[in-house]
Parts: C-alpha cells; structure tokens; sequence
C-alpha cells in the first residue's frame, strides 16, 4: 500500500535518505515538515529535535519541488520518559500542532521520520501520528550502522560533518566526508563504541 508522505525533515543525511526510500517503495512526498529553533537562536538544546543545520532545509523543499512547512520550537521536554503521553507545554506538542496543519491541507495519510535508534524519538513521532490518524514509517529502524552508512554513500548522498560532540572526533573532522571517515570510525570502536551513522537512542 502507497501513502501520501509528510516527510519530518532536519538537514540531515538520515531525514534525506528516508526520502529517497520511500519514493523508491512507491510512496509520494506531498510535504516536508521542519521543527525549527526560534528566530532569536541558531540552535536549540532539544531531546526531540535535530536543530544544526536547520538553515538547509529549505533547498531540499526547492529541491523536491514539494512545500515546506515549518513551526518554531516554543515547547521544553517536559515528559522525558521512554514512553509518552499528551503533555502540555512538551515540544512534541509542536510536532502536533504543525502535522494537524500539514493534514488539513495536504490529505496526508502517513508521517516518515530517519529514526535509527532513538526509541525516545520515534515513540513520540507514533503517539502523535496515532492521535492524528497517520501511519509512521521509518525504513531506517534499526539497520545495522555500518552497511547503512556505506549504502547512503553508495546512493551518492554528500554526508559532511558540520558539528562534532563524541568521543573520538574533533574540530578537525568537520566538514569531511563520511567516506573520508570510515576508517577512523572503525578505529575507533575498537577502544570505545560510537554510533557510526551518528544517532541517539
């Protein structure tokens, strides 16, 4: 069965490779969603949300030729249990609000998200999809790290660091490619585990 795709979108490489997997199943992305930081900041310390790099995301909307929608992030995390529950003033609360628009308009009948393995993430994109009547869809759960990020390589995506904050990298890696990093990551992990396609749980 095909949907119409709202596809939840940061600027970053998993959000872009879940598109690009479901248009090969057959699905059609009729918008793109964004949670962004407010106007005042660049970057938002957030549990739920991916701000570095939100600038970006308005040349994958040119890019695809589908509408961006975007809604600043004015809620905390409040409820920070694995599982989740309607909770005023929570930030998940705004990935509800700005689906509830995107609904309205688009007739969308799923939501996809480039969730890897933050269960924390992904229960909260389903709670607010289950309110809303949409399917989640996230073809990247749990795929093993690193033959997915040789395979978003092989599919030509151009995976650059532009932050660094784990153990093992620093300053002098951003902006290298993915490619680049490979080795170092499988170094790396022999003295210290890191997540290679860079994900939370």
């Amino acid at each position: 069965m095909t949907h119409k795709i709202v596809a939840l979108v940061s600027g970053g490489k998993d959000s872009t490779y879940t598109i690009q997997q479901c248009v090969s199943a057959g699905h059609d992305i009729v918008a793109l969603a964004h949670l962004c930081p407010p106007s005042n900041q660049d970057e938002l310390d957030s549990y739920m949300y991916q701000t570095v790099g939100h600038n970006v995301v308005e040349f994958a909307s040119r890019a695809l030729g589908v509408k961006l929608f975007t809604r600043e992030i004015s809620g905390a995390p409040i409820a920070q249990e694995l599982g989740y529950a309607r909770t005023e003033n929570d930030e998940v609360e705004d990935l509800f609000e700005l689906l509830t628009e995107i609904k309205n308009e688009t007739g969308c009948t799923a939501v996809c998200s480039g969730a890897i393995f933050s269960t924390y993430q992904k229960n909260r994109v389903e709670e607010v999809c289950a309110r809303l009547g949409l399917i989640s869809i996230a073809p990247l759960w749990e795929r093993e790290q690193e033959t997915l990020l040789q395979e978003m390589i092989d599919n030509h995506l151009q995976i650059r660091i532009i932050k660094v904050a784990s153990i093992g990298l620093d300053k002098s890696h951003v902006s290298k490619h993915a490619s680049e990093l490979l080795p170092h990551f499988k170094s790396i992990n022999k003295k210290v585990w890191v997540q290679r396609v860079w994900g939370g749980r």
